[in-house]
């Protein structure tokens, strides 16, 4: 009972960070995005402190992560955390995101500032317009690290998930380099809310891809290397025990 009121407490103190810092640091974020983005990555840092305080928790980035160059980044998403990370490692990250978040205060502020795109999953028509305008304002921009999540939701580790094409047609639209992108972060912060002491939260930059005309198994490789290599880091963390 007292872990569970300890993870509570721990989740409650992290998301009023996020309404407090947001409101108070908004009049500086909203001046520019490279300004919002610094005050993100203050919050992201603020947690990664809390986490290693209470729950000897380490963030771990592998792997060559993206210059500032425009290109993709095809994710495992299991927990918050590893969305953290990636605000934090990334140079100019952007999101796919959907489209519940751009209700909830403060976050979709930010959002929007730092030019996130909003995707209704439940509807195909509006996802694929959503989409089309993402590629048309990328094409427009030729910058930041764009970041999608092929299941579309946030899984447990080791929960089988088909990947979606969206990443095939940002792809193929807008030919910058993909980078693929492992996780085993719910380990250390579950979907449910629960924190791990003494666990690794690790992201792999496992590989960089050019842009070249790929097959019809593309989406099947790409599912297959995330996957593995996610697994190959829960592994590795369960084995620490």
């Amino acid at each position: 009972m007292k872990g569970k009121l300890k993870d509570i407490s721990t989740g409650l103190i992290i998301y009023t960070l996020l309404g407090v810092m947001g409101v108070f640091l908004l009049p500086y974020a909203s001046t520019s995005k490279e300004n919002a983005l610094k005050v993100i990555r203050l919050y992201c840092r603020v947690v990664f402190w809390i986490l290693k305080k209470v729950y000897n928790i380490e963030i771990l980035v592998k792997g060559m992560v993206p210059d500032n160059k425009a290109s993709i980044v095809c994710s495992k998403h299991q927990s918050f955390l590893d969305v953290l990370i990636l605000l934090n490692v990334l140079p100019e990250p952007k999101f796919i995101m959907k489209s519940e978040l751009s209700w909830v205060p403060i976050l979709s502020t930010y959002a929007r500032k730092i030019g996130c795109v909003n995707v209704k999953r439940n509807d195909k028509l509006k996802s694929r317009r959503a989409l089309k305008e993402a590629i048309t304002n990328e094409v427009r921009n030729q910058s930041g690290q764009l970041v999608i999540y092929p299941e579309g939701t946030r899984t447990i580790p080791g929960q089988k998930v088909e990947y979606k094409k969206g990443v095939l047609v940002l792809f193929s639209s807008l030919k910058r380099p993909l980078y693929l992108v492992s996780t085993n972060a719910g380990i250390a912060w579950s979907k449910s809310g629960e924190f791990k002491e003494n666990s690794n939260a690790s992201i792999n930059f496992i590989e960089k891809i050019n842009y070249s005309k790929k097959g019809e198994h593309f989406l099947n490789y790409i599912k297959t290397k995330i996957d593995e290599d996610s697994q190959k880091l829960y592994n590795e963390e369960v084995a620490k025990g």
